[in-house]
């Protein structure tokens, strides 16, 4: 098996693994164990490591090895901290030039949201989602602004997903999807004070989800080779 194939599979099978909740946060990957597992040497496995590593999904301890993330609150609440400061100048630099193809998008990303969580895919949710927050970043036109929304809107992604926000609250999913909606009747209706009012508190929302959120059963990572 060639390098490149080795690579890709370990990479894809661990963040698989990750982002389907299938191994627990803080679990250790080891390098040697994995080799023996794929029959393959230790250098495309420290290289798919590293990628991970650069998505965010996995920590790299110098001397003691890697491990899958595992955020502290105190963590997450500095991720969402650093988004609400990053979408708070998105909507001041974006808002007025949000179009009536735009707001069609937005829609479009509202009513994929409301079919991925009826079918219970936190993934998509959580793509479509992301892309709806994008968009107002996009219409800021700053390329640094939008570059680091993408980045902590992919980061606190890992974080809804490790600690499941789809957690049986019916009520969580469904008030998210209809405080969305009305982000686009304020977009609507020029109403940036209010639009900037709710995402706020819709941003608050959120973290709280992971703040209460209890694990669910994790599988060994050893099962996944």
């Amino acid at each position: 098996m060639r390098k490149e194939t080795v690579e890709q599979k370990v990479y894809q099978l661990i963040k698989n693994a990750i982002m389907k909740r299938q191994i627990a946060p803080g679990n250790q990957l080891f390098e040697s164990a994995i080799a023996e597992k794929v029959n393959a040497s230790r250098t495309p496995i420290r290289s798919a490591i590293m990628k991970l590593e650069s998505e965010g999904l996995v920590n790299v301890i110098p001397n003691k090895g890697a491990f899958i993330v595992q955020p502290t609150i105190e963590e997450m609440i500095q991720a969402f901290e650093m988004r609400k400061a990053l979408e708070e100048m998105a909507v001041q630099k974006g808002f007025s030039n949000i179009g009536t193809y735009d707001i069609d998008q937005l829609k479009q990303y509202v009513d994929e949201m409301r079919n991925a969580y009826k079918k219970r895919e936190i993934l998509l949710y959580q793509e479509k989602n992301n892309a709806f927050h994008l968009l107002i970043a996009k219409a800021s036109g700053n390329s640094y602004l939008i570059d680091f929304m993408e980045k902590i809107l992919n980061q606190i992604t890992i974080y809804m997903v490790l600690y499941d926000v789809f957690n049986g609250d019916n009520d969580n999913e469904e008030m998210d999807i209809l405080e969305h909606e009305e982000m686009i009747k304020h977009i609507e209706n020029a109403q940036e004070k209010e639009f900037q009012s709710l995402l706020c508190r819709h941003l608050d929302s959120s973290l709280r989800k992971l703040e209460q959120d209890k694990l669910n059963y994790y599988q060994s990572l050893t099962t996944l080779f």
